[in-house]
């Protein structure tokens, strides 16, 4: 474990996740979480100028608040078929369920990064995964993968489990 002399800083990427496919399943059973590498937070709006006759910005308007999670991992497991089984990620529009990490207040959410994913015992719903997974295999190192997620403020606590069909 890391220490410091002097002043304080946080150190490692520690969390737990476990992902979900589209209608609420657990993507593999006995998913065992992948070892995080980093991740990476940020926060995004969409944003429009209100400009004058003379083209002078005379107001801002935002919308669409939204947080991005980038997690970068390395699959890994008791034996093979576990580190294997650690690779999987779900179907688009799926969902994901991060605990663990430390409570970090961004955009509208005091703990952006920790999702629970019930109504009720967090500050909000599961992340969303909208595709692009990738994993990386290299001829002489570790597999490492990276997943992005999504949450939106507006959506609140609604995300919980599955995708509704259209």
């Amino acid at each position: 474990m890391a220490n410091s002399q002097g002043r304080v800083y946080r150190f490692g990427s520690p969390a737990t996740l476990a992902l979900y496919n589209s209608a609420g399943n657990l993507v593999v059973t006995l998913y065992t979480s992948p070892d995080m590498e980093s991740y990476d937070l940020t926060h995004e709006a969409d944003t429009e100028e209100v400009r004058n006759s003379s083209g002078e910005v005379v107001g801002h308007i935002t919308y669409n608040n939204r947080l991005t999670l980038t997690v970068n991992f390395i699959p890994a497991g008791a034996n093979a078929a576990d580190a294997l089984k650690a690779m999987a990620s779900p179907d688009a529009n799926g969902t994901c369920v991060i605990t663990g990490a430390p409570a970090v207040q961004c955009g509208p959410y005091e703990d952006a990064i920790n999702a629970p994913g019930s109504p009720g015992t967090g500050p909000g719903g599961r992340w969303i995964y909208a595709g692009g997974a990738s994993l990386k295999f290299t001829q002489t190192g570790k597999v490492t993968g990276t997943i992005t997620l999504k949450r939106y403020a507006g959506m609140g606590t609604t995300i919980t489990g599955g995708a509704t069909t259209l």
